[in-house]
Formats: structure tokens, C-alpha cells, sequence
């Protein structure tokens, strides 16, 4: 018993499962304070999501501020008289404390902003102060350089001496906007709207992230935008500027190599400012508490290392390799069609180990042996039973030709016309000799159509020139090989449904290519196909379904025979198509493989 499967299977799975998780509850309830790295990284992350929501907030209504102002009709009037030269200077006083006051009510709605200026180039400013002042200096400024140079739009901190007096010793950051008359789009300056420092940097601060590690606000280049200071070993960040640059995503974590170690950087993009808030530690500082117990999980991991490749060893010898060779002679049987069974030899050159996998070999064996022999037999079977269907459809043409064609002898006889009685008659004789030919089941189309000639000689003897039938042949095609007596039925059913609607029958048969196929029509004058009938009919041919033809006796007989034969010939590369011809009747095209020169 003790070396049966399952009872190997159960020690194994003791051995292997539960004893090492065990030990691992044993450990892990011990040292469970060495999540503490982990959580200061989540809770610093989730801290400077929150932060960056701040921060997007602030942007944003900065943004707003500068559109509002922007596109305000006060804005624009002042705009427009600035650009004209023969401004008063009564209007112009008029104008620049009308802008101030609309300039200092919308700071007061909106906390966020510390004050709003606009810079007209020719050196003149108009703010929330008490008058407008005439300072060209800042033409020179840093801001307004990039400004116009590069397009920076959000300034890092810095002192701005337009702000009004109580506010002139508080750091800004600021956004710009280009001073346009909307009607124009013609540029007269720039509109700055400034945010105090201190709003942005105070909850900043707040943010703690290690001991040594910090927090900080920067631009593209990786140079702070608020009146922080990086210290020079925390700014390994700056090296993977690029990569944090390309990355598809708002924020996301990444460890650097420096001197002292690897760093962890967590980083989260500021859109609106193209700014980056980035945070930094050294990854020993969060993960210190953690290294004794990495030590301790290697050299625990080490021992059941050792114990699990002693009893896959151990396994192996009696149940893993039978069950991956036998497991190889089945993918190989299934690949091969069950005409093998192993990928090294015969089933008797498995190894039959004295358990259940032996038993199971011995099983897969002889199971493959009897498979074998009943694929064969069935194979043979069906050999015979479609050799049988197919010649049943074969022999259901002759009868029904044959009826239709003696009734019209019989119709000339009863009228004595004697010299057409003679002509149907050898007409007749040619057509039975062609029938009764049963060396191959394929003919050259010149004989299936010269057959069809012949048919149609008798069938215009019986019409008379209620009859017109035009047989058209690409040149070329004559030799090509299709299957016997699949014309035949589908010009009788064109004759007999054109004739049928009371007036001249016309019918047309076509031979050509279709790229590597031949195509063959038949089509006539008659009522046509319904579509329901049509839709049976695809049916039919996609799954090959012969029942119907060989139990459908007169109804639809012709058409469905040949379909049948084809399909039971040619398989998926015949194909039909059933619709509306020319002439308003039924158009049957068959769509066969051509054989090439």
C-alpha cells in the first residue's frame, strides 16, 4: 500500500504543502512588522495623489481665471483702444481704472488667485494696483523671455513687484497668457494671473516620505518650482526625466541605482502645468526592518528547496515519466489520426510500472489497438455507403430524361411527322450511347455540352419557336473535366418553367472562368427561384445533407440531384449560386475546380 499512487501522492502532498505553510504562518506571525515599508510607500503615494489633485485644482482655476478675463467684453474694449492710435488720453484713464476694477473683482471671487496683470509690449501695465504704471523693465524679465521664446507658461516661483503692496514680499507662481484681441487674433501682450507659493508649497511640506526621503514640485527640466531645495544625493530622479517623460501614464513608481543604494521614486504628473511631483528615498530606509527576514526566507525557501527536488526525484522514477511518455503517445496519436500511439515506439515499449499508471498504459494500449481497427472498418464503410449514394443519384437522371423524351416522340408520332420523328430519334440514340458510358464518372465539357445540344434538339422539335436556348463556350475550356450529367437536369427545369409562363422560354448556358474555378449558368425566363426555396437549397450545400435528394422523389428533383452530386464530388471546393438571371427567371451558377493546363 505504501507504494501505491495514492498513498505516495498523499505523503508528497504533506511533505510539500503542508509542512512548509506551517512554517511560513510560524514565521510570518513573527515578523509581521515588516509590512511597515510597504505601508509608508502606499501611504506617501496615496498622500501625493491627493496633493496632485490639489495642485490640478489650483492650475485649473488659474486657467479659468485667465479665459474668463480674457474673453470678458471690458477686456477686449481696453484691447481694442490700445491698439488705437489715436486713443485720448481722457479714454485711456477710463479705460485702465474701468479694467482695474473688473480685474480686482474677479481676484475677489476666486481665493485662489493673489492678484491678475496685464503687460501691454510698448512697456505699460494695468493690475489690480491703484493706477497703471509705465515700467518697461519687465520686458527683460526671465518670464516674459521664456514667455515669448518657448511658450512656458506656468512660472516658477518668484517675486512679483506689480502685485499690489501688501502682497509685494510674498513668493508666486504664475500663469501667462497671450493678450489677444479675439476679434483680430492680434497679439498686444501678455496676461499673467498669479497664485501665491505658499497655497501650493504649505500642504506640500506637510508630506513626509522617510527620513531622509522628500517631496518636491518640479518642471520638465527637474528644477523645483516652489522655493524648495533638493538635496544633491536625493536627485536621482533627474536621470530618469526621459522615461517618466514617455510614459503614457499620470504617475508611477520606479527604483534607481545610485551610490548609496537604490532608490524608490514615486512620481505623478501636474498636465495642466507641465509640472512633476516627484518623491524620493533610499529603498534600505523603508525596507530595513525587512532584511533580517529576507535572510531567514532564503535559507528557509533553500531547505524545502532541497526536500521538494528530492521528492520530484523521487516521483519521477515511478509515476511522473509513464504518465509524460504515455502523455506523448497520446498527443502523438491525436496528431497522426490514431495511426500511432507513442512518440519513442509501439505501446508494448512503454514501461508498465507495477501501480496504477501501469494499469492505465496497459489500458491506453490495447484501447489504441481496437481504436485502430474500428477507425479502419468505419473508414471502409463510408467508402462504400457514398460510393452507393452517389451512384443513386446518378441513376435518378436517366429515368427522367428518358420520360420526357419519349413523351415527345410519342406527341410527333400522333401529329405523323415522321422526318423530325427520325431526327429526335437519332438524337435520342447519340444521348442514351453518351448515358450509357459508365468507364468514369467524369466527361470533357465539349461532350456534356454536345449532349445538351442533342437535348435541346428534341426539346425544340417539341416546342417548336416557343424555344430559344443559346449555349455559350469561353474559348479553351473544352477539355476541362466536370462531372457527368449535371447540365442536363438544370436546361430541362429552364425549359420547363419558361415554357411554363406562358410565353417564349429563352435560355442561355455560359461556360467560363472564374479565377481558378469554372463557372457554369443556366439561366431562363421563368417565375425564378423563391427565396425561401434558394435559402433550402444554400442550405443544402453547406452541409452536404444527400437525404433529401435521394428521398425527394419529382419534387425539385433536377436541380437538387445535381447540387447533391456535386457536393459529394468536389466537397467544400464546389460551390452554387442561386439568384435572379437577366431575363427576370432563375439563374444557377456552379462553381467548380478547374483543372489547369
Amino acid at each position: 500500500m505504501f507504494y501505491s499512487l495514492r498513498s505516495r501522492l498523499t505523503l508528497t502532498f504533506v511533505v510539500l504543502l503542508v509542512v512548509p505553510f506551517m512554517i511560513l504562518v510560524a514565521v510570518v506571525t513573527q515578523i509581521s512588522n515588516s509590512v511597515i515599508g510597504r505601508s509608508i510607500e502606499g501611504s506617501t503615494s496615496q498622500t501625493m495623489d491627493q496633493y496632485a489633485s490639489l495642485v490640478t485644482t489650483l492650475t485649473t482655476q488659474a486657467e479659468d481665471v485667465a479665459n474668463q478675463v480674457l474673453s470678458n467684453e471690458i477686456t477686449q474694449q481696453w484691447i481694442s483702444a490700445r491698439m488705437d492710435a489715436q486713443l485720448s488720453t481722457e479714454r485711456s484713464l477710463s479705460l485702465d481704472a474701468e479694467l482695474r476694477k473688473y480685474l480686482s473683482s474677479i481676484a475677489l471671487n476666486h481665493s485662489s488667485i493673489s492678484s491678475i496683470t496685464i503687460f501691454n509690449k510698448n512697456g505699460t501695465a494695468v493690475g489690480i494696483r491703484d493706477q497703471s504704471f509705465r515700467d518697461p523693465s519687465f520686458l527683460q524679465t526671465v518670464w516674459y523671455r521664456d514667455f515669448m521664446r518657448q511658450g512656458t507658461r506656468w512660472v516658477t516661483a518668484h517675486m512679483d513687484p506689480y502685485q499690489p503692496a501688501y502682497l509685494t514680499g510674498e513668493s508666486v507662481n504664475s500663469l501667462l497668457f497671450n493678450l489677444v484681441q479675439l476679434s483680430s487674433f492680434r497679439k498686444l501682450g501678455v496676461l499673467k494671473v498669479n497664485v501665491l507659493t505658499s497655497s501650493i508649497q504649505d500642504p506640500l511640506d506637510k508630506i513626509a516620505f522617510g527620513e531622509q526621503g522628500g517631496v518636491y514640485l518640479v518642471d520638465r527640466d527637474g528644477e523645483p518650482v516652489l522655493r524648495q531645495q533638493i538635496p544633491a544625493d536625493m536627485s536621482l530622479f533627474k536621470r530618469a526625466l526621459p522615461q517618466i517623460a514617455a510614459d503614457k501614464r499620470s504617475g508611477g513608481k520606479l527604483t534607481l541605482d545610485g551610490k548609496g543604494g537604490k532608490h524608490i521614486v514615486l512620481y505623478r504628473k501636474i498636465k495642466n502645468a507641465d509640472w512633476l511631483l516627484v518623491g524620493e528615498v533610499p529603498k534600505y530606509e523603508l525596507f530595513q526592518k525587512m532584511s533580517w527576514v529576507r535572510h531567514t526566507m532564503l535559507w528557509v525557501g533553500a531547505l524545502l528547496l532541497v526536500a521538494t527536488t528530492g521528492a520530484a526525484f523521487w516521483l519521477s522514477s515511478g509515476i511522473a515519466r509513464p504518465l509524460s511518455r504515455l502523455a506523448g503517445a497520446m498527443r502523438s496519436a491525436e496528431r497522426s489520426g490514431f495511426k500511432t500511439t507513442t512518440v519513442h515506439g509501439p505501446p508494448a515499449a512503454l514501461p508498465v510500472p507495477a501501480n496504477e499508471v501501469g494499469y492505465v498504459t496497459q489500458v491506453f494500449s490495447s484501447m489504441m489497438g481496437r481504436l485502430g481497427e474500428l477507425i479502419e472498418t468505419e473508414f471502409k464503410a463510408n467508402l462504400r455507403r457514398q460510393d452507393a449514394e452517389y451512384k443513386a443519384l446518378l441513376m435518378q437522371i436517366n429515368p427522367h430524361f428518358l420520360y420526357n423524351t419519349l413523351e415527345a416522340i410519342g406527341s410527333l408520332s400522333a401529329q405523323e411527322r415522321s422526318d423530325e420523328v427520325i431526327d429526335v430519334t437519332e438524337w435520342l440514340g447519340q444521348m442514351l450511347r453518351y448515358s450509357l458510358r459508365a468507364d468514369s464518372d467524369l466527361v470533357a465539357l465539349k461532350e456534356e455540352l454536345r449532349y445538351i445540344r442533342h437535348y435541346v434538339s428534341i426539346m425544340s422539335v417539341r416546342f417548336g419557336d416557343r424555344l430559344q436556348v443559346s449555349i455559350e463556350e469561353e474559348e479553351g475550356l473544352g477539355e476541362q473535366q466536370i462531372v457527368k450529367f449535371i447540365l442536363q437536369p438544370l436546361v430541362e427545369n429552364a425549359i420547363k418553367f419558361g415554357a411554363e409562363s406562358g410565353g417564349e422560354a429563352v435560355v442561355t448556358v455560359r461556360a467560363g472562368r472564374r479565377g481558378r474555378r469554372l463557372e457554369i449558368e443556366v439561366a431562363d425566363n421563368g417565375p425564378g427561384i423563391s427565396p425561401e426555396m434558394a435559402e433550402e437549397l444554400a442550405r443544402g450545400i453547406a452541409r452536404s445533407d444527400l437525404a433529401d435528394v435521394l428521398s425527394a422523389g419529382g419534387s425539385s428533383i433536377g436541380l437538387r440531384n445535381v447540387l447533391a452530386r456535386c457536393g459529394l464530388y468536389y466537397g467544400r471546393a464546389f460551390d452554387a449560386e442561386i439568384g435572379r438571371s437577366a431575363h427576370g427567371g432563375a439563374s444557377i451558377k456552379l462553381l467548380i475546380p478547374a483543372k489547369e493546363e
